[in-house]
């Protein structure tokens, strides 16, 4: 298994575009949970801090309107964040922020109220002043993103106040802005007689096709006679309908029109003026189409019951059967000593590692109940967890072992629960099995399938390459000349990286198909077998989504990230489709698309990301139907994203860039990997994990009987 997380550099004295380089930077960690908008909101205000004054309102709106996370937002919702910010005085020569700080430290965002601050960055052990903040200045907008460490120190160097805004405040409000505006547009949706035949699910669908138009008091919105396409629900403000010269109807918020549009082309039947300034939600024909098919043909249907879509045919909800688990014992031996741990995986699946998956008596059971364990080489580590190889005592049968840290899995127990209950259950070619789980005092396991090709990083350091391309520019073509060739990056063979994106599309659709989310697809995340096939892997992120449901919590790698997980508005499994887009360019390019021109501020990259003005670069060599592929991959609006349409994920089997490939060949596992493991492919990396960490792994210190009790009481059915 890959580490969890890489960081891209460009080559020294190399062109713009870059190959991935491995670091042991951790992902973004998860930060706020489903019911951040529905929960009451506590702000525990911290000595010396005061509420914000009414009259400061706007000097903070002001301040924070062109960042990214506030530059969508309404007036309303952003009335509700300053009001529960407060004031914060610093006193000269204080650091407000030091470089390095996690946890609580790094999740809130500051506006200078008064004074002056300079910002220092330590390079080398020495520290540098790179900047300095006065009043209306705003830093660590990206805080209330995700956790990751603050990167400079920030320290007053005169009498100061700022104004402070936590991260669970804004994501509260964000979240119960979105879920009330979501909610009023189903209703309207429900009072509109031709959609009674949509089901619930496909109504939430169309809740995120609407988009907003705006007209001027006096302007004519539809006009009798024409012919149009569009269907409208009033939002705010008056408007008049007329046939003729008569005035026949007056429209206020919630009312709607054309709707008929929706089924075929025919003249308008009246005309729709706007009495004073018009907000409307509207629906175009062709977007209703792609999203659901014809309205016609969905009201020719008899309506289901619920068509629940098998989701988690086979994966049975979480509740009170890991406490009649039969427990077992599982012995890890390390190189110095040997670790014991009592398991709460079923005792079935420790059988049928022992003997090697075949057919048990009842009376071999009993005296199969402990599971002892070798553990070799370190595979890969992450933030949160590391990987080894291990290696079961009595068959010599191998597997990868995940253990992770109590202490960490804390502060996310949920992705923990949902990693293990997703990966015991989940049965696909291309998505990594779980064995067994167990724990000890301090840490958690899950015993998962070896993947000794390593990852799909591993495989496109390998393949990349500098190329010479002709690349044509004005005075070549003024001369006549031949163009002259330029050197560039250049990532994995179409065909190889085709093999691959495939084994992904066939994953995805298998857990869309039963309502889960990915949601952290990268190179590092698809692991390599023996054979060559790929498989999904590190399910950390992984969630059920609930048929017409959104989750609101942003979680993924920086540079991966779809606009919709960036904003925190909240999204389903669109955002899969969209990281696949950018694994597909980086397998292609060995470079990622928000990257370059090249910048190491993550917040710089997610502007990119959700700034549809901003235009992706294709390399010169890459075939148009690849970068028509990605281009469908990476639409911002996620309802008209390909994977999300009507078709689901047969829109990209049925893309040009895969014409003539042997689906059902790739599924059955019959068609031969483009590429066989090397030792090489990982073996650099894999030294530089082991000398990292050539010590046995220790229990924690100083760990209070209170913190253990609190691990406990949490993993307790783990």
């Amino acid at each position: 298994m890959g580490i969890e997380s890489s960081k891209y550099m460009d080559g020294e004295g190399g062109p713009v575009a870059y190959i991935a380089q491995r670091t042991q930077v951790g992902r973004a960690k998860a930060i706020t949970g489903n019911k951040a908008g529905t929960t009451k909101l506590e702000v525990k205000l911290p000595p010396k801090a005061t509420p914000v004054a009414v009259e400061d309102y706007e000097f903070i709106k002001s301040s924070l309107v062109n960042l990214l996370l506030f530059s969508r937002l309404d007036r309303g919702t952003a009335q509700k964040i300053v009001s529960h910010m407060y004031m914060l005085p610093v006193a000269a020569g204080d650091i407000l922020i030091q470089q390095g700080d996690t946890g609580d430290a790094a999740t809130k965002l500051f506006v200078v109220r008064s004074g002056k601050f300079e910002v220092l960055e330590r390079r080398k052990d020495v520290m540098f002043k790179v900047n300095t903040k006065e009043r209306a200045d705003v830093f660590g907008e990206i805080s209330l993103m995700y956790d990751c460490p603050r990167s400079a120190t920030v320290a007053a160097t005169t009498e100061a106040s700022v104004f402070v805004l936590e991260r669970d405040v804004f994501r509260h409000f964000v979240q119960a802005s979105v879920e009330d505006e979501k909610g009023q547009i189903q209703l309207f949706l429900n009072s509109v007689p031709l959609l009674s035949s949509l089901r619930a699910d496909e109504k939430m669908k169309l809740v995120d096709a609407f988009v907003e138009d705006s007209f001027d008091a006096g302007a004519r919105v539809i006009v009798e006679g024409d012919v149009g396409d569009k269907f409208y629900i009033i939002k705010e403000g008056e408007a008049q309908v007329v046939q003729g010269e008569k005035e026949v109807n007056r429209l206020f918020r919630s009312d709607f029109f054309g709707e008929q549009a929706l089924l075929q082309d025919e003249p308008r039947r009246a005309t729709v003026r706007a009495l004073s300034p018009l907000v409307c939600l509207s629906l175009d024909r062709r977007t209703f189409v792609a999203v659901l098919g014809p309205l016609q043909d969905i009201m020719a249907k008899e309506k289901s019951p619920e068509v629940v879509n098998q989701r988690m045919a086979k994966l049975k909800p979480q509740g009170s059967a890991a406490h009649r688990r039969p427990t077992a014992e599982v012995l890890i031996k390390y190189d110095s000593g040997r670790r014991t741990i009592t398991c709460d995986g079923h005792l079935d699946e420790v059988v049928e590692l022992r003997r090697g998956g075949q057919k048990m008596t009842d009376e071999h059971r009993d005296a199969d109940k402990q599971l002892v364990m070798v553990e070799g080489e370190l595979l890969g580590e992450g933030a949160f967890s590391r990987v080894c190889r291990v290696a079961e005592e009595s068959t010599g049968r191998v597997f990868a072992l995940k253990r992770m840290a109590k202490s960490a899995a804390l502060q996310c127990p949920e992705h923990v629960f949902c990693e293990q209950h997703i990966t015991r259950n989940i049965a696909h070619p291309f998505c990594l099995r779980q064995y067994a789980s167990f724990k000890d005092k301090c840490h958690l396991y899950m015993l998962f399938d070896l993947m000794p090709g390593g990852d799909l990083m591993d495989v496109l350091v390998a393949e990349a390459k500098v190329i010479k391309y002709p690349v044509a520019d004005k005075n070549s073509l003024r001369k006549g000349c031949l163009a002259p060739k330029m050197k560039m990056w250049q990532g994995m063979e179409e065909p190889m990286s085709r093999f691959y994106v495939a084994s992904i599309v066939l994953a995805l659709e298998y857990l869309h198909d039963n309502g889960i989310a990915f949601r952290d697809l990268k190179p590092e995340n698809v692991l390599i077998d023996g054979q060559g096939y790929a498989k999904l892997g590190d399910f950390g992120f992984a969630k059920q989504v609930e048929a017409g449901g959104r989750t609101y919590t942003f979680c993924g790698t920086p540079g991966y990230v779809a606009p919709e997980n960036v904003m925190g508005r909240g999204y389903n499994h669109s955002v899969d489709w969209w990281t696949l887009g950018v694994l597909m360019y980086v397998l292609l390019t060995a470079r990622q698309p928000f990257t370059s021109p090249k910048t190491q501020d993550p917040m710089e990259v997610m502007r990119r990301i959700v700034d549809d003005r901003w235009p992706i670069k294709y390399p010169p060599y890459m075939s148009d139907e690849a970068r028509d592929l990605i281009s469908k991959l990476l639409e911002r609006k996620p309802v008209k994203r390909i994977g999300m349409l009507q078709g689901r994920a047969r829109d990209i089997k049925e893309h040009p860039w895969f014409v003539d490939f042997d689906w059902e060949g790739l599924a059955a596992r019959r068609m031969d990997p483009p590429r066989k493991p090397k030792d090489a492919d990982s073996s650099k990396r894999k030294a530089e994990l082991a000398e990292a960490h050539r010590a046995e792994p220790r229990e924690p210190t100083n760990v209070t009987p209170q913190q253990m009790a609190e691990w406990d009481r949490v993993f307790r059915d783990f």
